[in-house]
């Protein structure tokens, strides 16, 4: 009986699966899962029940490994009436009140979203022994490396393909992920300069 099409999500920050709300819940959970700062996600995490009798249930709350908690609720901008933007703002004060922060998710844009989409296929760190492809990986990423230079680095067997997606997703590696990824897009090591 659910207005939003549920979600069940794996969440690899956590060890579990998420049971989200909609589409745009699961982008953000998937964001969220991405950032290596992130210790915790939880799905709905409070019933708040406001003075003047608003009640909310924010979408996603996650932990920092600093400590932060952000509550997230995930909306289009265009689906924010002033009803929700009502309960945003409540929300967003007794966030404050306990040393929370607050914030608004809008949906990414499609290249974005489809680049996560792919790139969460390689969660999991793959199995096989791979010290030697990491290492050529990360040098190749030093200098100025495309996405078709590092596949060349494979021999055929598509293990340091799979590292490098892989190594992506962790953040280890950086390409820009809101613009479409082909042969020529420019992959660099984190913390590398641009």
């Amino acid at each position: 009986m659910s207005r939003h099409a549920p979600v069940q999500a794996h969440c690899q920050t956590t060890g579990t699966r998420l049971i989200l709300e909609s589409g745009l819940e699961y982008e953000l959970a998937r964001e969220l899962d991405r950032d290596p700062g992130v210790v915790w996600i939880v799905a709905q995490p409070a019933l708040m029940t406001f003075v003047d009798g608003a009640r909310h249930v924010p979408d996603v709350a996650c932990e920092h490994d600093d400590g932060r908690i952000v509550v997230w609720d995930a909306r289009p901008s265009e689906r924010r009436d002033e009803k929700f933007l009502h309960k945003a703002r409540l929300t967003e004060q007794a966030c404050t009140e306990v040393g929370w922060e607050y914030s608004l998710y809008d949906t990414a844009h499609d290249a974005r979203r489809l680049n996560m989409l792919w790139l969460a296929s390689f969660r999991q760190e793959p199995s096989w022994p791979h010290h030697g492809a990491r290492l050529r990986l990360e040098a190749a990423c030093r200098k100025r490396a495309t996405v078709a230079e590092l596949l060349q680095l494979d021999s055929g067997d598509g293990h340091t393909i799979a590292l490098m997606w892989h190594l992506l997703w962790t953040s280890e590696l950086v390409v820009d992920l809101d613009a479409r990824i082909t042969a020529d897009s420019v992959v660099r090591l984190a913390g590398a300069g641009r």
